[in-house]
């Protein structure tokens, strides 16, 4: 009879210590959504550090949901944090930690967005004005140099996702001139840092 009520009386308090570390019991799914502002797919890690749960994941341009595989009990704790970035993108996060309920469970929130950098190059034997180069609807004109036949180098305004697509072309030519883009590295895919070394030729008529 002892050992009943004995046995009785540690699976009650195992039950209470279960519960009390949000243990087995859970019925609350955390999820979420990923937003992402990235040229190409990519991978992303996300941790519960409350638990230690982990979940990888292959997101997609736009909106992609996620949901943990451990059940969180009410009132349990969670963090959810990106433990792997996307490859060149940084990543922000709201609602992203709390005790769980109904109402915060599913409104975990992470933004990633793939980071810019500036494609630029070198315009060779450029004598004449004139000379507009466009990669997509960014335009950038070029100067010659006040040093007769020097190079000139060139930046367009406006920078470039990591992983995107660019394509410069010659929009408008030089007096005088004819300019052409070297196909060496035109067009490409942007790599994770500045990518300047892009070469334009030009030459007289």
């Amino acid at each position: 009879m002892k050992s009943s009520f004995l046995r009785a009386g540690l699976a009650l308090l195992s039950g209470v210590i279960l519960s009390a570390c949000g243990g087995s019991n859970g019925s609350l799914a955390l999820s979420g959504s990923v937003n992402y502002n990235g040229a190409t797919s990519s991978t992303v890690v996300l941790t519960n550090k409350s638990n230690s749960d982990k979940l990888t994941l292959t997101i997609a341009p736009g909106s992609n949901t996620f949901v943990f595989g451990k059940l969180l009990a009410t009132d349990e704790k969670f963090d959810v944090v990106v433990e792997t970035l996307p490859v060149g993108a940084t990543c922000t996060s709201t609602e992203a930690s709390g005790t769980a309920s109904y109402y915060t469970v599913y409104r975990v929130a992470i933004t990633c967005t793939a980071n810019p950098f500036t494609l630029g190059g070198t315009v060779k034997g450029l004598t004449a004005t004139g000379l507009v180069l466009a990669n997509g609807s960014d335009t950038t004109a070029v100067l010659p140099s006040a040093t007769a036949g020097a190079d000139v180098s060139f930046k367009f305004p406006t920078k470039v996702a990591n992983t995107a697509l660019y394509g410069v072309t010659v929009l408008s030519q030089p007096a005088g001139q004819t300019c052409t883009v070297n196909s060496a590295l035109n067009p490409g895919t942007m790599p994770s840092a500045d990518q300047l070394g892009l070469v334009v030729n030009c030459a007289s008529n």
